[in-house]
């Protein structure tokens, strides 16, 4: 099983926009990062579930109050999307386990899914950036982020907004587990001797060297060789999105990273 740091997930999307998927995707598949401009051009194309991605559950009545036409709600927290394993939060669940809850979006195999973070916090990307990782990971490879969220929607006055609750229309999703986009321990460890990787630690910098401890780290510092990329470099000023293509590069300069590089 795997646990992805939250701090990781803009740094995870950044990769996987910036790749082609392994596997063939349906001829009607989305890019990685869709705009507003792209969702609006989609809003009602058939095969598609739009998932609103929030924190918890108690945040219905946000969704409720003023959502993207046809969007159904997802609290991370509390919808399945994780478990705790032998003792460490954030874990994988099941491949049968984590089926159940894409299904319950009703998301099949074939289905185009949007993922629109919430907006509501800054962290909000980083969740639906899980939930991107998490369909990539059980082969739903037609998966795509809208970039700025729900609050780049609402800032064209022209695009509809719906009320209310959508309700969910359960899918059958058979899962297809891929290691393509974790990086286990043994892999990790064999990298440290062998330098055949780039080692990218995307947590804030006082916590890179040390200076922090996050509660959920049980020592202070990073991986011996490890180069530090903040997901604040990857993501925009509001943490809603993904920085343009430009600005990534420069991060990945100024952090030491080869683009294209196994990492």
């Amino acid at each position: 099983m795997a646990s992805l740091s939250a701090a990781a997930l803009g740094i995870a999307v950044l990769g996987l926009a910036a790749t082609a998927p392994a596997r063939a995707a349906p001829a009607s598949s989305a890019p990685p990062l869709v705009d507003a401009a792209w969702l609006r051009a989609h809003l009602h194309d058939r095969g598609q579930v739009i998932l609103e991605v929030y924190d918890t559950a108690t945040q219905r009545p946000a969704y409720e109050a003023g959502h993207i036409p046809g969007a159904v709600f997802t609290g991370f927290l509390n919808d399945g999307w994780r478990v705790p394993r032998d003792g460490i939060p954030g874990m994988l669940p099941p491949p049968e386990q984590i089926a159940g809850v894409i299904g319950h979006f009703g998301i099949g195999n074939a289905t185009r899914v949007i993922i629109v973070p919430a907006g509501r916090a800054r962290g909000d990307f980083n969740a639906a950036a899980r939930v991107f990782w998490t369909l990539r990971m059980e082969g739903a490879d037609n998966a795509s982020i809208l970039n700025g969220g729900d609050r780049a929607w609402f800032a064209d006055p022209a695009d509809p907004v719906a009320r209310g609750n959508v309700p969910l229309r359960p899918a059958v999703f058979v899962p297809h587990p891929t290691t393509e986009y974790l990086a286990t321990m043994p892999m990790v460890r064999a990298t440290l001797d062998s330098h055949a990787a780039q080692l990218v630690d995307a947590r804030p910098p006082a916590q890179f060297e040390g200076r922090v401890r996050a509660p959920v780290d049980a020592r202070a510092g990073t991986l011996p060789g490890a180069r530090n990329l903040p997901f604040s470099a990857v993501l925009t000023a509001d943490g809603e999105g993904v920085r343009p293509m430009p600005e990534l590069a420069q991060a990945l300069h100024r952090a030491g990273v080869e683009r294209g590089a196994p990492s």
